[in-house]
């Protein structure tokens, strides 16, 4: 029995000693009046307490989230790399459009139509030698701009080893190089544009994975040189 019910039935009690026992003064009748409100009161609340003991909990515990291993796996989309391939034009748009026309290893790198008197680079290092990328470039561009803000190189050897480039462009219709950061490419020109990285021998000689990344235009592109 729980404490209201119990207050209930000492409230009970104690009426029926006062209508059995007290005379018919005042004071008895107002006792008996106050006792009879709260007798009807603690009814009331009696009452309450039976119907909240038989109604159902709704208000049920929130279910336990799915466990890790009940949700779909998920990994990180990644993009696959661009490419670039020997002799096929890529284009980037309202930028330039780009062509890998060779690759070669030298001690000595000249223009392609040397003149009697011309500009070539030459690998004073024993140990060294060049890898000139050659790539002909055509502004796509309204107005003319540098040739060297164009496009940049860098030569990574066995996935691991990377070599900084500079570059040049050639001149007179090959027969000399000039320098890229003197020279604009005006808009639809195209120019020729040597990049050349002074690498170990090893780096020719050697048979591990090697490529050139071009970056244009904040894109880069992998060209696999074996």
């Amino acid at each position: 029995m729980g404490k209201k019910p119990l207050q209930f039935m000492i409230t009970l009690g104690l009426l029926g000693s006062l209508l059995s026992g007290c005379t018919a003064g005042d004071d008895s009748s107002n006792e008996i009046a106050e006792l009879k409100k709260e007798i009807t009161a603690l009814k009331e609340e009696n009452e309450q307490l039976k119907e909240g003991q038989g109604a159902v909990n709704t208000d049920s515990e929130p279910e336990e989230s799915a466990s890790a291993s009940d949700q779909p796996a998920t990994t990180a989309a990644v993009d696959a790399p661009l490419i670039a391939e020997l002799n096929k034009a890529v284009t980037v748009a309202d930028f330039a459009e780009f062509t890998v026309v060779k690759t070669q290893f030298n001690k000595v790198i000249k223009p392609s139509k040397p003149g009697d008197f011309h500009t070539y680079y030459e690998a004073k290092d024993e140990g060294n030698t060049y890898l000139a990328v050659t790539i002909k470039l055509k502004s796509l561009l309204a107005a003319g701009k540098s040739a060297d803000d164009f496009a940049s190189l860098t030569i990574k050897y066995n996935d691991k080893y990377e070599y900084r480039t500079f570059s040049t462009i050639e001149e007179q219709g090959g027969a000399d190089f000039t320098y890229t950061s003197i020279t604009s490419i005006e808009p639809l020109k195209t120019e020729t544009l040597v990049f050349l990285a002074e690498v170990p021998k090893e780096v020719e000689t050697d048979t591990g994975p090697l490529k050139a990344i071009i970056t244009i235009n904040e894109a880069e592109y992998d060209l696999i040189i074996r």
